[in-house]
């Protein structure tokens, strides 16, 4: 059985969607940053950035959201999440993940954290200037994904 560690408002959505997706049985474990449980050396053994989420696969511990969703995506192809392998479906595949986790979710943090990366005076326009950057990659998505 899997088990999944992650918070509320982190990136352990995708993952978890993927584990319901596969019907794999699995366990979430909600970890809560508050009283250290990111620093906790049992946690950190697992992950030892801190930082959520992980999966743990039997003795096989996996961070990154990419890299989690890939492993379950391989573990469970008769799911068809991705591609075969070696096709170049799959290289574009590979392509959108990492444009998700790379672009997408590395300025959504910003839009929805403008406080983490700027003063109180000008989070704001550092958030309508990451807005734009969304608008236009969501736009791309829109394009890639229409009349599918």
């Amino acid at each position: 059985m899997y088990r999944l560690y992650t918070m509320p408002g982190a990136a352990g959505m995708a993952p978890h969607i993927l584990l319901r997706e596969i019907g794999a049985p699995h366990e979430l474990v909600l970890l809560d940053e508050a009283a250290g449980a990111l620093v906790d050396p049992e946690y950190r053994r697992l992950n030892p950035h801190g930082r959520v989420p992980t999966l743990a696969d039997g003795e096989l511990a996996i961070y990154e959201s990419t890299a989690i969703c890939l492993h379950l995506a391989d573990r469970h192809p008769s799911s068809a999440l991705a591609p075969p392998l070696g096709s170049g479906e799959r290289a574009v595949f590979y392509q959108w993940m990492a444009f998700l986790t790379n672009s997408v979710q590395a300025d959504e943090m910003i839009w929805f954290y403008p406080d983490r990366f700027a003063p109180p005076e000008v989070a704001a326009a550092v958030r309508a200037k990451i807005e734009d950057r969304l608008d236009r990659m969501f736009a791309v998505l829109d394009a890639a994904l229409a009349g599918r």
